[in-house]
């Protein structure tokens, strides 16, 4: 069986890299972006609050909160932290419809380099939305073999970062359609898992290389 490479633009577990070498790809497993915690934050003003990234988590007190967010495991941090959890979205287009449909003011928490799906979309529709900007993100790309045949992306800005240092254009496998699209517009052809998780990307990259 010939071995297929591969480079993860988040540090994956041991497990998860176990899981890859034994299906035959060699991985290389790097964090392309640091995220750098805000100490000084604006108060949260309202009861329901919206998160897409658990880098968000530091950013308030949980406790007895209505969330939104993206993702299964930011939701199980969130419950972990005493936060009632309202819903759990794929992506922030779907967790936006959400929260305007409840028609209530909301605080979005997030980084300092973000899509603009979620302001958007309150704009468009006249909804309430604080912004809360509790984290930044640090580019921490590295050069890779350009023959890699496989790449896997957490974020869009992951991408940016990847392709700061690097020009090849393998396949990529991604965490949810946000960062399928970045990855488009560098010209990869690229799949996304439907529930984001990094356990659900190294799933979907072995199905799709060892069938």
């Amino acid at each position: 069986m010939n071995r297929i490479s591969a480079v993860s633009t988040k540090v994956l577990s041991a497990a998860s890299l176990r899981k890859l070498e034994d299906a035959g790809l060699d991985c290389l497993s790097h964090d392309f972006v640091l995220p750098t915690y805000r100490k000084d934050c604006n108060s949260v003003m309202h009861d329901t609050v919206l998160v897409s990234s658990q880098n968000a988590l530091h950013g308030c007190n949980w406790e007895g909160r209505r969330v939104l967010c993206v993702g299964e495991a930011t939701a199980e941090e969130l419950r972990q932290r005493g936060a009632k959890v309202h819903s759990v979205h794929t992506n922030a287009a779907s967790l936006t419809r959400e929260a305007l449909s409840l028609d209530v003011p909301c605080t979005f928490l997030c980084g300092s380099t973000r899509m603009p799906t979620i302001e958007n979309g309150f704009t468009e529709a006249g909804g309430v939305l604080q912004v809360v900007e509790v984290y930044d993100i640090i580019p921490n790309g590295i050069r890779v073999n350009p023959e890699v045949e496989a790449v896997l992306f957490f974020s869009p800005t992951g991408v940016k970062s990847f392709h700061a240092l690097n020009s090849c254009h393998p396949r990529a496998f991604c965490i949810g359609p946000t960062t399928a699209e970045a990855a488009r517009t560098f010209g990869h052809e690229a799949l996304f898992v439907t529930n984001p998780s990094r356990e659900g990307v190294v799933d979907l990259v072995i199905a799709t290389l060892r069938p």
